[in-house]
């Protein structure tokens, strides 16, 4: 799979779900490149707190995309690539997007989060139809909290309203995901089977179901 984390929004989590899915796809045996186009390189730095066996992140100028891109899809020495992108909007989102089997967008349940997450989908659409491909894409709500409020309401009757597609899963707001970058561990290493760990890997079982199709979609349930 190619896995793309988009967000013009800075806060919202895009490095941290990353990261946690990439490792997570890695220590189920997978060969993973993270392609680190954010411009603080949190999972460049992330990475060199502890190894993870099949797990490679490179830290590479957005300039550069392109080109390292291909030479890596053509080397054949990964099963998945996730690329972070920078939180910003500029050429590279369009390059990245374009490739991609899935783009996850990473948005707190907030007006000016789910604002930013449209003008993300607006750009998915427009490459869309530059291409001549469908690109699937999904809106991940993070940072929830763990009881319904009216903040969520509302997020959730913006997206409807919107016609947005979204996770069923949602990541609520966890400590396992702060120390990650502490500690180097990812969620589904330190919660495996509960709380995070159980989020990522429900995460990357509906992510399977979107890029593989309806035989996948029965598997995830």
């Amino acid at each position: 799979m190619i896995l793309t984390f988009a967000s013009s929004k800075g806060g919202v989590g895009k490095s941290t779900t990353c990261a946690a899915v990439a490792a997570a796809l890695a220590l189920e045996g997978a060969r993973v490149l993270i392609i680190d186009l954010d411009q603080n390189r949190t999972l460049a730095r992330w990475s060199r707190r502890g190894v993870i066996e099949g797990l490679t992140v490179a830290a590479v100028e957005t300039q550069k995309f392109g080109g390292f891109f291909r030479d890596s899809e053509a080397s054949g020495a990964y099963d998945h690539i996730c690329i972070d992108l920078p939180g910003t909007r500029e050429v590279t989102l369009f390059k990245a997007l374009a490739r991609s089997d899935l783009v996850i967008i990473p948005a707190q349940a907030s007006e000016p989060d789910l604002r930013e997450a449209l003008v993300v989908v607006g750009d998915i659409r427009d490459v869309s139809d530059t291409t001549g491909r469908q690109i699937p894409y999904r809106l991940l709500l993070t940072k929830i909290f763990p009881l319904r409020s009216r903040v969520t309401d509302f997020a959730y009757a913006e997206l409807a309203r919107n016609g947005l597609p979204l996770f069923r899963t949602a990541l609520v707001e966890r400590s396992a995901y702060r120390e990650m970058f502490l500690n180097g561990q990812p969620p589904t290493v330190t919660e495996p089977e509960k709380g995070a760990g159980a989020e990522i890997t429900a995460l990357i079982a509906e992510m399977r179901a979107i890029v593989n199709g309806p035989a996948e979609l029965l598997k995830a349930g």
